[in-house]
């Protein structure tokens, strides 16, 4: 039997970082079989899955809740079982915390190795003795940064630092004229990007928030395009329920959802379906409201329509819902291209900081979340949850949180982002410096490299780039 490597990833950050592993394992060991669990991204890397892991992120008790029984009792079986039927060199956990931890004691106790990328609480400087039991339960742990290195190594454990593989997903192919095209946008006026988040609680409460926001700002930013960037796991079903509350959305929508498909290694994108022009008949690129507004793209570029297209703007801005595109699979495209982002907080906020686009921070939960949160006391304990302000330790971005995470307040700090060049440089400012801390290209690289050599694997082909010390 040929060699194998099992790689289990848990929500879709950690699915796209065994993605990329995967896609440098397979380029430094040609026909190494690679297995596991994960979804999306880690299938489309050539990971053979046992269980798709869409859907189960999480992160609170009450949420959790209802997905433990079908990963203790179905999908943890089911892996040991593979575990001790393909004997694979060694076992990749990759993020995941509670349930790679009881991975990582049983396959312990199988006599694998096992190797963690991005243990819990990897990006944070201070944990206290917070991974004291993970130098029983691992190989190696590789980690992002140096700092989060020396500690969990001050604990007793292996580990590597290779920097974040984040850095690795900053890149458009398109500059911001070929992106605003895409979408018949005009890209001399301000972009806004929406991103309500990954997981299907979070879109559920911040959607509507996110849409009075819009609506608010577009009142005051007369010229303002919004561009509402759907994660890969949600239906236009699902959009369509997040967005019914504004009159006559759900039969308009179809016109609205933008196929993406991401190809390979390249991030180049396939040209976006066109619509038919409702008045001629033609088909061309075209702008699309979810009043159902259609301004084609000529109209957008030809000046003697100016009043024409100022009319339905006025016309649109009293109507529901401002001038608003759905856009799916082009998250880094739309965090690249964005005036302002507003953003639900998680490693998107850290994707965006490496753009260096200026972004708010929001989050909203159940009745049910917010009583675990006081009854755990999470609000005297955490005083930051946006990655970029625990990274720069202090408050760059706004964290508009819950009872602050209103219409109103989202508004205001989006406007003062487009108007005031002051506050809009110092936080530029601001997130470069969290850029410089996500290190160099080669991440997955590097932390394949290492992957291999606690596996006993020589690579067949040259890195390209080379590894990171150990340490």
């Amino acid at each position: 039997m040929s060699v194998n490597i099992a790689i289990v990833s848990g929500e879709a950050s950690g699915d796209l970082i065994a993605a990329g592993l995967a896609r440098q394992l397979y380029r430094l060991v040609p026909g190494v079989q690679l297995w596991g669990v994960g979804s999306e991204a880690s299938a489309a890397a050539g990971v053979e899955l046992l269980a798709d892991s869409a859907g189960w992120g999480s992160i609170s008790i009450t949420h959790a809740i209802g997905k433990i029984p079908r990963l203790l009792f179905g999908v943890l079986p089911q892996v040991l079982r593979e575990l001790k039927k393909r004997k694979p060199a060694v076992i990749v956990l990759i993020d995941f915390g509670a349930a790679n931890r009881i991975l990582a004691k049983r396959a312990k106790a199988l006599g694998f190795k096992v190797v963690w990328y991005f243990p819990p609480g990897a990006a944070h400087r201070r944990t206290g003795k917070k991974g004291t039991n993970l130098a029983a339960l691992t190989d190696l742990l590789i980690l992002p940064f140096e700092w989060s290195a020396d500690r969990l190594r001050g604990l007793g454990c292996n580990t590597v630092s290779v920097g974040h593989p984040i850095i690795e997903r900053t890149k458009s192919a398109y500059d911001r004229g070929a992106f605003a095209k895409l979408f018949g946008l005009d890209p001399t006026r301000p972009i806004i990007g929406l991103l309500p988040g990954s997981r299907t609680h979070e879109v559920e409460h911040l959607m509507p928030t996110l849409i009075n926001a819009a609506r608010l700002i577009y009142k005051e930013v007369r010229d303002a395009q919004f561009v509402i960037g759907v994660a890969p796991g949600m239906t236009r079903e699902q959009m369509m329920k997040y967005l019914s509350s504004a009159p006559d959305v759900a039969e308009r929508i179809e016109e609205a959802w933008h196929e993406f498909v991401q190809e390979a290694e390249t991030r180049l994108l396939r040209p976006v379906s066109r619509t038919a022009d409702m008045l001629t008949g033609r088909t061309q690129r075209s702008l699309v409201t979810v009043q159902g507004l259609i301004v084609p793209e000529d109209t957008l570029k030809d000046n003697s329509n100016a009043e024409r297209r100022s009319q339905q703007l006025r016309t649109n801005a009293e109507r529901a819902l401002p001038p608003v595109v759905l856009a799916k699979g082009v998250t880094s495209e739309l965090m690249a291209h964005s005036d302002v982002l507003l953003t639900c907080s998680g490693t998107a906020t850290l994707e965006a900081a490496a753009f260096g686009t200026p972004m708010l921070i929001l989050y909203r939960y159940s009745k049910m979340m917010a009583f675990e949160i006081a009854v755990l006391g999470v609000k005297k304990r955490i005083k930051m949850i946006g990655l970029p302000n625990i990274l720069a330790e202090r408050m760059i971005v706004p964290e508009l949180i819950q009872e602050t995470c209103t219409p109103e307040n989202i508004a205001q700090h989006t406007i003062q982002l487009l108007r005031d060049p002051k506050v809009r440089g110092q936080m530029k400012a601001d997130l470069a410096e969290v850029r410089a801390l996500l290190g160099e290209p080669g991440v997955s690289e590097r932390a394949a490299i290492h992957v291999l050599k606690v596996a006993g694997i020589v690579p067949i082909t040259e890195p390209a780039h080379s590894a990171a010390p150990e340490t």
